[in-house]
Parts: structure tokens; sequence; C-alpha cells
């Protein structure tokens, strides 16, 4: 866990997880209120909630997230030897009233605007914004996040279902350029027809959303590293050519690759600080979301 910045109520961390076993660790307390936003990998996560018998069990991936209360236990169960890595916002008692309703769903799917809202607050606490700014992002985070998630359907009562629907998420997590539902299919033993099927009955879409939404997160990782060569991420992450990188881009976050790219460099005007303010013209986002007036 790395602290990357803190002010007032608030807290940001960079947590990294590379474990040696698939076991699930030990039940570990939630210190306070939190929201935990899943950047690369797949795990398992247990919750059971603080003062309560309900416990729960999901697998997590890069278009989820999940909300932490103080004395919640958490335990988790991750593929050996690779890195796994997650945002944690931390909100104090007071942010936390505001913010957080009473119930929520053990774990929450985010929307590509949502994400990109995440990934724009984890790229200014690390360029050092001050609080002002850190928690009006937090603030319109939150509130895209809890007020209108992605809805997904409930999983379904047959196991097997389940397991494979969670199977083909964890190839898909580890390799989003994964190319060919025949050959996805015959990886899992089962028919195309079969596995797509179940995959959108046990998640609410289809193989080909999912891998979509994947490549983008996995393009906004790369981008949020470092990486300036949009035509070598467009190509590695199974994208016919840089406009449809750019279409996919577009249609999951809002704005094209080379604004993203600005944005996680250090030019934070993006729209994409308030999520789910589609009706704006881009003068309006321009106006309203650049801090400070600039």
């Amino acid at each position: 866990m790395t602290r990357l910045a803190a002010a007032d109520d608030i807290a940001v961390d960079d947590l990294r997880i590379v474990e040696r076993t698939p076991a699930w660790t030990a039940p570990l307390h939630t210190p306070g209120h939190q929201l935990v936003f899943v950047r690369r990998g797949t795990f398992g996560l247990r919750l059971r909630s603080s003062g309560t018998l309900r416990s729960a069990e999901a697998t997590v991936d890069p278009v989820s997230a999940f909300v932490g209360r103080p004395g919640d236990e958490q335990s988790i169960a991750h593929l050996p030897g690779r890195e796994d890595a997650c945002t944690v916002v931390s909100l104090g008692p007071q942010l936390a009233a505001e913010l957080l309703p009473g119930r929520l769903p053990d774990t929450l799917r985010t929307s590509g605007r949502v994400d990109m809202a995440h990934r724009a607050l984890l790229a200014r606490a690390r360029q050092g914004a001050d609080g002002f700014e850190l928690a009006e992002r937090v603030v319109h985070l939150a509130t895209g996040l809890l007020r209108d998630p992605v809805r997904a359907t409930a999983p379904g009562d047959t196991p097997s279902h389940r397991r494979l629907a969670e199977a083909a998420r964890e190839v898909l997590v580890t390799d989003p350029a994964f190319d060919g539902l025949d050959r996805l299919a015959r990886l899992l033993g089962v028919s195309r027809s079969h596995l797509s099927r179940v995959f959108r009955a046990e998640t609410g879409e289809t193989l080909t959303r999912f891998r979509n939404r994947l490549r983008v997160r996995a393009a906004l990782d790369r981008l949020a590293d470092g990486d300036r060569d949009l035509a070598g991420i467009a190509a590695d992450l199974g994208f016919a050519d840089h406009a449809h990188f750019t279409r996919a881009m577009r249609a999951e976050v809002g704005d094209p690759p080379s604004r993203i790219r600005r944005l996680l460099g250090g030019e934070h005007e993006s729209s994409s600080l308030a999520p789910g303010s589609r009706g704006r013209s881009r003068h309006d986002h321009a106006n309203l979301e650049r801090p400070n007036g600039e």
C-alpha cells in the first residue's frame, strides 16, 4: 500500500498485491470507510458486514469496485505470482455519511466514465493536487459510482454456470486481446452458444461487450503508466486500427485516446471528472471542471 495523497477526510492509496498461493487470506478488518477500484487483475473477494451475519463471495476484475465500512471483514484469493492493482479511496466519517447510502450491493460494476473519473483522481493525486480538488473529485466519483451503477443481473443458482462465467472473465482479464470466440469456448471445454448464453445470463452483458470494456481499461492503465504510443497500445490490445481504438475509447469513457493521454499525463481539463454528465457540451465540461478556473 502506497499513500499517494491525503487531505482532511480523504486519502488515496495505490494497492499492489502479489500472492504466492491461491488460498484465501485470513480475514482482515476494514479500518474505515473505503471505495476500492480494481485497476488490474482479477481475484476472489469475501465480504462480511460488520454487526451482521451476512456474508458474500464474488469475483472482481477491472470493471469492478466495492465498498468497505469500518469493521467489515475481507478475505481475498489471488492467482499466484501475478500483480493485481487497486486504488483505495478512504473517506472520513462525515464525508462517508454524506456520500454512502445505508444499503449497498456487495460489489458494483463501473461504467467507463466512472472508471475514467477514478483514473483522473489517481493521476491528480500522483501529480500533487490540493485537497480542495481531490475532495471535489472524490465527491463526483462516489456520486457516479453509487447513484448510477452499471446494472447487472443476479448470478444464477447453477454453480457450474457461475464457474464457467468466472473462468471466461479470468481468461479475458489476463489477455484482453484474446481473439476468437471459438478458441475461448474450446479452451473452456464448451460450445460457443453455451458459453455466450451462460456468460450473458450470469453477468448481464455479452462477451464482446465485456472484452471491449476490459481492453479500454487496459489501455487506460498503460496510458496512466506513461505509455505514449497510441498505435502500439491499439495493436497490442487487439484493436483493428487506431480508428477502432478511438471509437471504443469514446464509447466507453467519452473522450478519444489522445485527450485521455493528455489528462493522465497532467492536463486535467477533461470531461471525465464528473461521470454521468453526458448532456453538457465540451465547452461546458472544460469551464466546469478545469480546477481553480485555469
